[in-house]
């Protein structure tokens, strides 16, 4: 793998290198627009490309069109996805990037001869430039198309289109050892940018990534937008999610990386054999801005347009994932990095998704959704008699849904801002990238369905038992009238509220506690509770209104500490942990 400056190559053609706007490291936002889609692929001797050829032309074409019109400053398709007569004919048309613009498309599999084919039919709008390969008509190519405006390198004339094509550089791995039989791969990995102050950007073909090594990284990394285009049906295996612990894994914050993939559940069809892949999608942006926007009113509206917030734990990193069904998305992105730019604005704060379409068949055209399916609606009923409770509050945040869910489950850690969103334990990943997020439900792995239906589980029997008057202690004896679950970041510790407006906080430990969980459990939210109020009062009543339930040796629900209500009454500076002033 070789990282070659696209200035190089440009000025061998008495081209200058183009001022793309999504690498002027200034405070100005830049606009994306992606293309997740639909995946009924064909695999063939040939390479591959899209089963339904009339359809794909019509979708890739409006999409295109959609480009031009939104003016979004970087566009992105997946590996394999483009049809190059789409793209061929969108040039011919006119429909072309305008200055500043970059189009980094991924196009279906074409022989070398067949692009030198392409490349004559061009010259007359455009200069398609690409590293020298020999013609080898029994393998085809997996091409990255990127579609720009260069200007001259003596300023006469106008600025030509230019069609980059970059080739995957190695196969990936798999069983029938299809590219191993059929690609021919190419050497060059083109890199946009880096020259004096301005940013980088390279794009990585799927496989491509297996010979991304650590002197690789090291060049790149610093002030970097990294694409990695891919039709993967195991996007977050190891060995393809290696190259972002390289690039991630440096001091800084100047990396971002766009991992961009087929919607869920291709179909491959390869001669009469169809196979149906089950994958999920792993489209997603990876960032760590000391800025980043995690305010909830922010991560919600990306949310309920298909934009999903984890925090990936090993890597101390924001992992933004798309809805994993078929889409386009159109998003406003403040730039990896900031030069010269005052403080008082310099707010990288990360992606806004703004607009996400879907295919409609009847208008034969992308239509904006107002909102996302996440998939909770069709998970919640594990909560039983919680259900309603849960969905009501998850219309409004679903964030307050995962503090809830956690808060009753006695999952808060040891820390007291454990309800941040990079603390709430549902909304971290660990380096194997399995989402368990509650209120976006379609991740398939075992592990997160294991997880979202026990935690929902554990919320319906904790509303179970605050309906059972005989469980109750007196100091919550107001839940019997009615209740209903809430979560406020002013008491962000307390998660119930009864009908006269009394706050308090409940916890079930499930079937696998005993009495010192509960006890551990108790003196963390008693101590929280403690050092949340500044009144003394306050943090006595809130403390009274703690009730922990396990279960107990002889299999019924048991109270941890019940005469704790009745006898709690030290002084309101006193922690829980100050095991001498403790009354039993």
């Amino acid at each position: 793998m070789v990282i070659e400056p696209v200035s190089n190559i440009l000025a061998s053609e008495g081209l200058g290198s183009p001022t793309l706007n999504a690498l002027v490291p200034n405070e100005s936002n830049y606009t994306v627009l992606l293309m997740q889609p639909h995946g009924k692929i064909e695999a063939s001797v040939a390479g591959v490309g899209n089963k339904d050829r009339d359809l794909a032309q019509l979708q890739y074409g409006k999409f295109l069109e959609e480009a031009r019109q939104s003016q979004a400053d970087l566009v992105v398709t997946p590996e394999y996805s483009m049809p190059w007569e789409t793209l061929v004919k969108a040039i011919k048309d006119g429909n072309v990037p305008g200055p500043g613009k970059l189009w980094a498309i991924g196009c279906e599999s074409i022989r070398f001869g067949e692009l030198e084919a392409h490349k004559q039919d061009l010259a007359p709008f455009a200069k398609m430039l690409y590293e020298p390969l020999q013609a080898i008509p029994a393998r085809f190519t997996d091409p990255l198309a990127y579609v720009f405006l260069a200007p001259q390198i003596n300023g006469n004339g106008a600025a030509s289109i230019v069609v980059l094509v970059q080739f995957k550089t190695g196969p990936m791995g798999d069983p029938d050892h299809f590219e191993v039989n059929g690609l021919q791969c190419g050497t060059c990995i083109y890199q946009f940018g880096g020259a004096g102050q301005s940013l980088k950007l390279v794009s990585l073909i799927c496989s491509d990534v297996f010979n991304f090594l650590d002197a690789d990284a090291t060049a790149v990394y610093d002030r970097a937008l990294v694409i990695h285009i891919q039709l993967n049906p195991k996007p977050r295996h190891v060995e393809y999610r290696r190259y972002r612990d390289r690039l991630l894994r440096f001091q800084g914050d100047q990396t971002e990386i766009i991992c961009l993939n087929w919607a869920r559940d291709v179909e491959e069809f390869c001669g009469v054999e169809t196979k149906l892949w089950k994958n999920i999608s792993g489209t997603a942006w990876y960032l760590k801005p000391d800025k980043f926007d995690e305010r909830d009113a922010t991560l919600c509206t990306n949310h309920r347009r298909g934009l999903y917030y984890t925090w990936l734990q090993p890597l101390f990193t924001h992992a933004l994932f798309f809805n994993y069904t078929p889409a386009t998305y159109l998003l406003q992105a403040t730039k990896v990095a900031h030069i010269g730019v005052p403080a008082a604005i310099s707010r990288r704060r990360g992606p806004q998704l703004t607009k996400a379409s879907v295919w409609d068949g009847d208008a034969m055209a992308w239509v904006e959704q107002v909102g996302a399916d996440d998939g909770f609606n069709a998970l919640v009923d594990e909560s039983g008699q919680a259900k309603d409770e849960l969905k009501r509050i998850a219309e409004d945040n679903p964030f307050a849904v995962e503090r809830i869910l956690a808060l009753c489950a006695g999952e808060i850690g040891h820390y007291e801002d454990w309800h941040s969103v990079r603390k709430i334990d549902s909304c971290i990943i660990d380096e194997s990238e399995v989402i368990c997020r509650i209120t976006f439900c379609q991740d398939t792995d075992d592990q997160a369905s294991k997880f979202r239906i026990a935690r929902l589980k554990r919320c319906g029997n904790l509303w179970n038992v605050l309906k059972t008057n005989d469980l109750l202690p007196a100091s919550l004896a107001d839940l019997s009238d009615e209740f209903q679950l809430d979560w406020s970041p002013v008491s962000p510790h307390q998660n119930i509220l009864s009908a006269s407006g009394k706050r308090a906080t409940v916890i079930y430990m499930g079937e696998e506690s005993g009495i010192a969980q509960a006890e551990s459990i108790f003196k963390y939210a008693a101590a929280f509770l403690q050092r949340g109020f500044a009144d003394h009062n306050e943090s006595h009543n809130a403390r009274q209104r703690l009730a922990v339930w396990y279960r107990g040796d002889q299999g019924g629900i048991e109270l941890y500490g019940r005469e704790r209500f009745i006898s709690y009454t030290s002084p309101g500076d006193a922690t829980e942990f100050d095991i001498g002033r403790e009354q039993v």
